[in-house]
């Protein structure tokens, strides 16, 4: 289910889905809403956290034992899954798609990359995380929207921005939302 990043904090509120994939090229919208989707997991009880970043050298098949090392007495774990390139190649493909038929209980697999083009969007793995679990695309904050978007997490911080402060801010930073942030 493809849920718009400005959604999710609603689609987290009941209970979880078992796998999440957010993709996006703003490191920090994405950051952001992979922090939400850890805070929740840990609202419901998942303590541990394995992070898997999937590289060149990455063994496809610690993906699948993840779900075969719980014991019965086990804490509920979140898998994160960390895709620097976006393509897992074709092992990595049949490795999220056999995951995806068959998700283990009590873990989370929060899957992360940057964003996918149309193409990428449109391949098998992708359309199994989006059956299996929710796929949040993150867009960037459009140059038209910055002002909004900064006297917004201005007023989240609780400060008031003076007339204009926001578009001055906008204008200094470019765009880089993580600079932006850094000066709120």
């Amino acid at each position: 289910m493809k849920v718009p990043a400005d959604r999710l904090e609603a689609k987290i509120a009941g209970a979880l889905s078992p796998i999440y994939f957010i993709s996006g090229d703003d490191p920090l919208l994405v950051g952001e809403a992979a922090d939400r989707i850890r805070a929740r997991a840990r609202e419901e009880g998942f303590g541990n956290r394995l992070v898997l970043n999937a590289d060149r050298s990455f063994d496809w098949v610690e993906l699948a034992a993840v779900g075969a090392s719980l014991s019965l007495f086990a804490e509920k774990q979140l898998v994160e899954l960390r895709l620097p390139t976006g393509k897992p190649g074709v092992a990595g493909s049949k490795a999220i798609k056999a995951y995806c038929g068959d998700p283990p209980p009590d873990t989370l697999l929060l899957v992360l990359a940057p964003r996918l083009d149309r193409k990428s969007m449109q391949s098998a793995w992708v359309k199994a995380l989006d059956t299996a679990g929710v796929v949040v695309q993150v867009w960037p904050v459009d140059r038209g929207k910055l002002p909004a978007w900064i006297t917004s997490r201005m007023h989240a911080n609780g400060l008031q921005p003076g007339r204009g402060v926001a578009d001055l801010i906008a204008d200094r930073v470019e765009g880089n939302l993580l600079a932006a942030d850094q000066e709120i």
